[in-house]
């Protein structure tokens, strides 16, 4: 039990003066990295509640920020002389007896998800990588590998624990607290500090086929051909991820094809054809992986070696058009001729999108239900003076990807909190859904004690 001045709670409490300060503030990004009050660690909603209440009392009433896994590059999970719940001691993974479901703690990263599903020959529609938290990724939406058969995480969201403003513990679901229910599900921060939630398990899938298959930059428009009669034909089990890269040694401007492919190999070998035969990758590397832990785990070599800082941002677009992808290769390769930002990449994702059209956009929170593929701007650099221009270039790239989808189909996708940088305008995250949402917003949370970025 840990116990300052006004507040003791079962977990731990963390200030500026403590021996492991440094490392309670970190976050994958150091663009993320804030200096708090507080960090508090609780160990259970009751916790939650008596931490609230302390930030409530001060004078003036202390910022609180909510970390779950913490791996975005924007402040969300930080505050400036604030205090952070950080939620990290409520991990666990419990598999129901008749294993339709699961019931997760908020502070569980997939990783901590799918080592226990595998012993269960379980599957959730959760993220695509191991250090991922599970609440972060279902309330703010959630794409998986598996959403062309389930749909999105929010979408398997069965039932929540929420600790509102108030203190009150709620368990919100269909039945019981359907609108808090609905408003988590896609402004899940903005409501609350999600303690655990209970998702619906599948029969596992595998094995698949992982890996990457290279090309030159001077190839983007034959590899557009072929990305493109994939999609014709595409499989809820196949995914593929269109990503501009520079690798090293030469950091040659390259373009990268990461496939996600369910299927014996001989399936495998005949989706993949003509990524091999068809254009012939200068390197290729492609294995098939038994789980879906295996699986969050592919990107592991990549990760241990990007830069420190980041920008993440993300934008949904309708269709794979080549003028639009040749204008963001284009601005990309100029941006990444520095050598701070030559780690920089774009990954367009591609997966098969009818499951996540079947839902309608007011039935969730997450607007975003009209057919979409979506990209991610990922700025990689080191050093802190590139913070600014490598969150413009995000910012631009997204403002492209939003523009065209504008002009060709004249309408723009909202911006998923998951992958927006904090600048956008509430209308522009949650939609046609901003005026219920703000109504609930004046229920559950009237003073705005959750929330940063998108005010309601």
């Amino acid at each position: 039990m840990s116990t300052i001045s006004g507040l003791s709670i079962q977990g731990a409490v963390v200030t500026p003066s403590s021996t492991d300060y440094e490392g309670a503030i970190a976050r994958l990004s150091a663009t993320s990295v804030l200096p708090a009050a507080f960090v508090t660690y609780p160990a259970t909603p009751a916790d939650i509640s008596n931490i609230l209440q302390f930030a409530r009392s001060q004078n003036p009433p202390l910022q609180i920020a909510v970390k779950g896994g913490g791996c975005h590059s924007s402040t969300a999970s930080s505050s400036d002389g604030g205090i952070v719940i950080d939620l990290s001691r409520l991990n666990y993974v419990k598999v129901a007896a008749d294993k339709q479901s699961v019931k997760i703690g908020g502070g569980a990263l997939w990783g901590d998800v799918y080592s226990e599903l595998e012993k269960h020959d379980l599957v959730v529609a959760g993220g695509n990588v191991w250090n991922v938290g599970v609440g972060g990724f279902v309330l703010g939406g959630g794409y998986s590998n598996l959403s062309g058969f389930y749909g999105l995480g929010v979408d398997n969201l069965i039932e929540a624990t929420v600790v509102l403003a108030s203190g009150d513990v709620v368990i919100c679901n269909k039945d019981n607290e359907p609108d808090l229910f609905w408003a988590i599900r896609g402004a899940g921060n903005q409501f609350g500090a999600v303690t655990e939630l209970i998702l619906k398990a599948y029969p596992a899938h595998g094995p698949a086929t992982v890996g990457a298959l290279a090309y030159p930059g001077t190839q983007l428009s034959e590899v557009l051909a072929v990305v493109q009669n994939f999609l014709s034909t595409q499989k809820p089990g196949h995914r593929l991820i269109l990503t501009f890269s520079r690798a090293p040694p030469d950091y040659y401007p390259s373009i990268l094809i990461l496939p996600y492919i369910e299927g014996t190999e001989e399936e495998t070998k005949f989706a993949l054809a003509p990524f091999t035969e068809t254009i012939k990758p200068v390197f290729q590397q492609i294995v098939s992986v038994p789980t879906f832990n295996a699986v969050s785990h592919s990107a592991d070599a990549f990760l241990a070696h990007v830069p420190p800082r980041a920008a993440l941002g993300g934008a949904l677009f309708s269709n794979l058009w080549e003028d639009t992808i040749t204008k963001v290769f284009l601005d990309w390769m100029a941006f990444t001729e520095n050598e701070d930002s030559r780690q920089s990449v774009v990954m367009w994702e591609l997966f098969a999108r009818d499951k996540i059209a079947e839902v309608r956009e007011e039935d969730t929170a997450y607007p975003a239900r009209k057919p979409h593929y979506y990209a991610i701007v990922d700025g990689r650099h080191t050093s802190p003076n590139d913070d600014g221009p490598t969150c413009e270039w995000v910012s631009r790239i997204m403002s492209i990807i939003n523009q065209a989808n504008l002009e060709k189909e004249g309408f723009q996708f909202p911006t998923p909190a998951n992958f927006g940088l904090g600048t956008e305008k509430s209308e522009d995250v949650y939609g046609i859904n901003l005026p219920r949402l703000r109504e609930l917003k004046a229920k559950y949370d009237p003073k705005a004690v959750f929330g940063k970025f998108w005010t309601l």
